[in-house]
Formats: C-alpha cells, sequence, structure tokens
C-alpha cells in the first residue's frame, strides 16, 4: 500500500499542469544565406531531372541571379558533380536571349523554338522562372508564367514540381 502511495503522489507531482498544444506555425524554416549579401537572390535554384522527377537543385552565386541568368545556367545543363549525382535535363543546350517582361502574369520570351521541347523540359523552365521571381521578390506571381519562343507562344504555365 506504501508503494501504490508513493506511485501517486509521484505522478501528481510529475504532472506540472501544462497543457499539451498542437503544432504552432512559425513560418517557413531558417535557410543560410551568403552573409556578405542582403540575403535575397544570391542562390540560383534550377529545376533538373532525377529519377524521372523534377527536382530543385540549389547553387551558391555570392550575387544577385535574375531570371534571365536562371534560365540561360538551366539551359547550359547541369555541372559535372550534380550529373554525378544522376541529375539530367531535358533541354537542348541553348543560348541566346532571354526576354522577362514583368506580369502579372510574367511573360518570358526566348530566342529559340519551344515546340521541340518536351513537357517536362518546359517544366524545367518554369519552374526554375518561378524560383528567380521568388528570390528577387520583385514581381507579383498570380501563380502562371507566359512562354513564348520563335515558333509559338505557350498556354500560360504553372510549376508543376512534384
Amino acid at each position: 500500500m506504501k508503494k501504490l502511495v508513493v506511485l501517486v503522489v509521484v505522478l501528481l507531482v510529475s504532472a506540472c499542469g501544462v497543457k499539451p498544444t498542437g503544432v504552432v506555425p512559425a513560418g517557413p524554416a531558417p535557410t543560410l544565406r551568403n552573409p556578405g549579401s542582403s540575403g535575397r537572390g544570391t542562390d540560383v535554384t534550377l529545376y533538373f531531372v532525377i529519377d524521372g522527377r523534377l527536382a530543385p537543385v540549389t547553387r551558391a552565386t555570392g550575387s544577385t541571379v535574375g531570371v534571365e541568368n536562371a534560365l540561360s545556367t538551366l539551359l547550359a545543363g547541369p555541372t559535372t558533380d550534380e550529373a554525378r549525382d544522376g541529375y539530367v535535363t531535358d533541354l537542348p543546350v541553348r543560348s541566346g536571349p532571354i526576354i522577362l517582361s514583368p506580369g502579372p502574369p510574367a511573360a518570358i520570351t526566348f530566342s529559340f523554338p519551344l515546340k521541340p521541347i518536351t513537357d517536362v523540359g518546359i517544366n524545367q523552365l518554369v519552374c526554375t522562372a518561378f524560383a528567380a521571381l521568388a528570390a528577387q521578390s520583385s514581381y507579383a506571381i498570380d501563380g502562371t508564367i507566359s512562354l513564348s519562343g520563335t515558333d509559338v507562344q505557350l498556354p500560360y504555365q504553372t510549376c508543376q514540381a512534384f
């Protein structure tokens, strides 16, 4: 009986009266930024393909990267290390001017045809453009981007990273 009384006392003392709470949202997870910069737009997020799915790859640049530069970097393909890790691209290596017209919706014009590019490749362009726009925090993003090439203007696109 004495052991039971001691157990009850221990249980009562250990219950400090704090009621459990649910998860409290506190915003996005912290990220590491280049301490020598303002912290905005100094990393570029590119979308490549791994195991048949789109996946973001972040490259530290040390300077501000605009949408045009991010897309040019994407079109150059994965680095040797990224390729070794399994990242590939559905985009042909292209160069030439890329022109961004702020939106909404943002409109991006390429100096090459878009019809030969696969749906996955188009999605790489769209998701990379969205990531670059978000990093700049200077464009109102309404959820769609317009892409035009020398051969076609595509319907409004959304990022389908999954």
